[in-house]
């Protein structure tokens, strides 16, 4: 199982990094590959992605003011920022009545999450060990 979460953050790696220099370039790719022209990123999408790292960060910021704030690896951001991503997409795709196709997108990432968090968790790495 953890070798399937790496394989699949370093896909995820991947594909930031091109759509990244692709972005800088001139050329946007909206997720999974679809090249859209500059402006056309639909409204669901660029709030749910807005509004989920205003959530992210209010959360870290959140902890660090009541003191609750520890050392955390890079993918326990990752994991909070999907489970917003998530939770606002499902909100706002719900509110503004998107087409059912866009669920899907939502439902890639659901799983994705689930994935990274079973092989992250202690708990379950316990379960995945090499005996």
């Amino acid at each position: 199982m953890r070798l399937f979460a790496k394989l699949l953050v370093s896909a995820l790696v991947i594909w930031l990094l091109i759509v990244s220099i692709t972005g800088l370039l001139g050329v946007s790719i909206q997720f999974p590959f679809t090249v859209i022209e500059e402006g056309e990123i639909a409204y669901h999408r660029w709030q749910t992605l807005r509004i989920a790292l205003f959530l992210t960060i209010g959360y870290y910021g959140l902890q660090y003011v009541l003191g609750f704030s520890k050392e955390v690896f890079p993918i326990s951001f990752v994991k909070i920022y999907i489970f917003n991503m998530c939770i606002v997409g499902l909100a706002l795709f719900y509110r503004l009545n998107v087409d059912r196709e866009e669920y899907l997108i939502l439902a890639f990432w659901l799983a994705f999450l689930v994935i990274i968090n079973i092989a992250t968790t202690n708990r379950y790495r316990r379960l995945f060990k090499k005996k």
